[in-house]
């Protein structure tokens, strides 16, 4: 018998999986309603890529200030 895995160990996957889920419904549903109501397809593309990158820019700042990396090695 090994030792007994924490909560997070053992249910972080499952919970991880089940906001995924819940996200992505919630995104095509409101996808539906928008388009539904007649709002230009390209329009709800742009908004959402242009939403998708100023909440990923701050992530990517925070986690490459802490690596460091050579983009010519011996130049």
């Amino acid at each position: 018998m090994g030792r007994p895995l924490s909560f997070k160990a053992e249910w972080g996957p499952a919970i991880c999986m089940v906001l995924i889920e819940l996200f992505t419904t919630g995104q095509m549903l409101l996808t539906k309603v928008v388009v539904d109501a007649g709002l230009f397809v390209f329009a709800l593309l742009t908004y959402r890529f242009f939403l998708g990158t100023v909440l990923v820019i701050p992530l990517a700042i925070i986690f490459e200030s802490f690596t460091s990396f050579v983009v010519f090695p011996g130049a």
